[in-house]
């Protein structure tokens, strides 16, 4: 291990152990998971191990989101048909499929990308988590935002 924090890397710091689901998975069956495992982000893998996208809380939060904003609009208009609305979305929203709701663009690094250049990666992305690819393209880990910050309060100076 590197002395300075500017040379360590991504596998350093990654989370190996994962959680993920294939994308024929539900919203349903996704939302089990996260919350069994306590995580906020669910790398979507397809048959080979490949990373096809991510299902995060914030995904969740610009579904329920989208789904607030018509319901209001619609209760506005007509409240009995809201309220069905509504009733349907309970009973159907879960069944959906992630690929529906997943973010498809990623944005990767290896174990080899430094921990600066992940956080940078995350900054000008705007996401809270880096998927960490193998040169197959295939999952190996998970790097966070909080585990980047981590490694920097863990350097620093003890105050």
């Amino acid at each position: 291990m590197s002395n300075s924090i500017y040379d360590r890397k991504v596998g350093d710091i990654m989370t190996r152990d994962l959680v993920t689901m294939g994308a024929a998975g539900t919203i349903h069956e996704a939302l089990e998971l996260m919350g069994e495992n306590r995580v906020s982000a669910l790398p979507i893998i397809d048959r080979r191990g490949a990373c096809v996208g991510i299902l995060s809380t914030s995904d969740l939060v610009d579904i329920t989101r989208e789904v607030d904003q018509d319901v209001y609009d619609l209760d506005y208009v007509d409240p009995t048909s809201g309220r069905f609305l509504l009733d349907r979305l309970a009973h159907s929203l879960g069944n959906e499929p992630i690929e529906s709701f997943m973010s498809e663009t990623l944005t990767t690094v290896t174990a080899e990308t430094s921990i600066a250049t992940a956080a940078k990666k995350i900054l000008k992305a705007r996401v809270h988590h880096l998927p960490v690819l193998d040169p197959q393209d295939r999952l190996v880990g998970i790097v966070s935002s909080i585990d980047i910050l981590a490694a920097f309060a863990e350097a620093g100076p003890d105050t």
